[in-house]
């Protein structure tokens, strides 16, 4: 944890939830470029990274996901794994967020496992982003075209309904809208690069870290 981080974590509680869909299902839009290994292997080296670089940020970090499989690749991070009851991202970030709230969590972030290049410095600018205090306040970071939601940071976790799919960034923004509450967007290339498409991946494999 760096000295930011610490500060940080010393005030409020923060946790951290990395939402993923299981290493078999992850990353089928790849399929053009990558054989069902291969998309595994990725799938796995990219949430290892996330929660790595998260774990960095706060201690209490969370992956929800439907796959009990994927403890394998949770656990020796130090993260935990939380196996989802349902099906869809936003069903189980609200399960998520339900035992986030149990737990009394403060402020709630919501980060995609699948930003190969993010790091603890963009965590810490989205969560910084929140103005002081413990007044409500809302934090995002979308994805490079402006469309998607790649970081979300709530506080109070309950603040707005999750709104994660097509056109993400706008729906999130509109939520938001409706409580009055301050709202930073948070730009950084890190929070920005998701991979997603060979597209992507072609990028990521000729520029790295500059993607």
């Amino acid at each position: 944890m760096t000295w930011h981080a610490a500060i940080y974590a010393a005030s409020v509680s923060t946790r951290i939830i990395v939402p993923h869909r299981g290493l078999e299902a992850a990353k089928t839009r790849l399929a053009p470029s990558l054989s069902p290994d291969e998309r595994m292997f990725l799938a796995s080296q990219l949430l290892q990274r996330v929660l790595a670089v998260t774990r960095e940020v706060t201690e209490d970090v969370v992956v929800i996901s439907p796959s009990r499989a994927l403890r394998e690749a949770v656990e020796p991070s130090g993260a935990r794994l939380i196996v989802q009851r349902g099906m869809g991202l936003n069903e189980g970030l609200e399960q998520a967020r339900f035992d986030a709230m149990v737990d009394n969590v403060e402020t709630l972030v919501v980060l995609h496992g699948d930003l190969p290049n993010v790091q603890a410095t963009d965590v810490e600018a989205l969560l910084a982003a929140l103005p002081l205090g413990s007044e409500p306040a809302m934090a995002i970071a979308p994805d490079r075209a402006g469309t998607g939601t790649n970081g979300l940071v709530l506080r109070p976790p309950g603040l707005i309904g999750f709104r994660f799919g097509i056109g993400s960034f706008a729906a999130h923004l509109a939520e938001v809208e409706r409580t009055g509450v301050p709202l930073v967007a948070v730009n950084r290339a890190g929070l920005a690069f998701d991979l997603d498409t060979p597209a992507d991946l072609a990028r990521w494999l000729e520029l790295g870290d500059a993607a």
